[in-house]
């Protein structure tokens, strides 16, 4: 078996696709176990063999029998390090925001073509209509505040502490908490009547 192994090597490495395709489907258990172990959102049973053939090319290109190692060893090694990377990108912080992103294409495909609507490039603007809805609520939401009400709500927004803004306003904290309280009432309100 060893020797068949050794004769498959050297034949995939100069080329031969019938040799790659014998010695992969020798060591593609090695696919089926990690993908058990380890989840890759919107992989597939095809897309882990995919992947897994090409692992496997690519450590077959780099192989070294006199280093010791089998070529499954190796491969299992590399394999296991690929998913490993992609389980990465999959969590990273900075591409948080891409994890159940939806293409342009599917959206479109989805929704039609009116499901998008942007102004220029990378720019999204809502609909006229849902725009107008928002300015009216706001400006609603904004006359019918009492000058204390506006003031506790505004440092809100802004992050500003009650304490503070009842030592600003030379009044008691229960009466910016109070009057803070009322001012969100009014916002939820203001925007679930529609």
């Amino acid at each position: 078996m060893k020797e068949r192994v050794r004769y498959l090597v050297l034949e995939a490495k100069m080329g031969c696709e019938d040799s790659l395709e014998e010695l992969f489907y020798m060591y593609r258990p090695i696919v089926f176990r990690l993908q058990g172990m380890y989840f890759l959102k919107d992989f597939d049973g095809d897309d882990w063999l995919q992947e897994g053939l090409i692992c496997f090319y690519e450590s077959l290109q780099r192989y070294n029998p006199k280093v010791g190692a089998s070529i499954g060893i190796y491969f299992k090694r590399n394999f296991e390090n690929r998913i490993k990377s992609h389980l990465r990108k999959q969590a990273a912080l900075k591409r948080k925001g891409m994890v159940g992103a939806i293409s342009w294409e599917a959206m479109i495909e989805d929704e039609g073509p009116d499901a998008i609507r942007y102004t220029s490039y990378r720019q999204w603007a809502p609909a006229a209509d849902d725009q107008l809805v928002a300015e009216e609520s706001l400006a609603a939401f904004s006359d019918s505040l009492s000058p204390l009400e506006e003031c506790c709500f505004a440092d809100f927004v802004l992050g500003t502490n009650a304490k503070v803004t009842a030592r600003n306003l030379d009044t008691s904290t229960k009466r910016t908490n109070d009057a803070l309280e009322r001012a969100r009432r009014k916002f939820f309100n203001c925007f679930h009547s529609q």
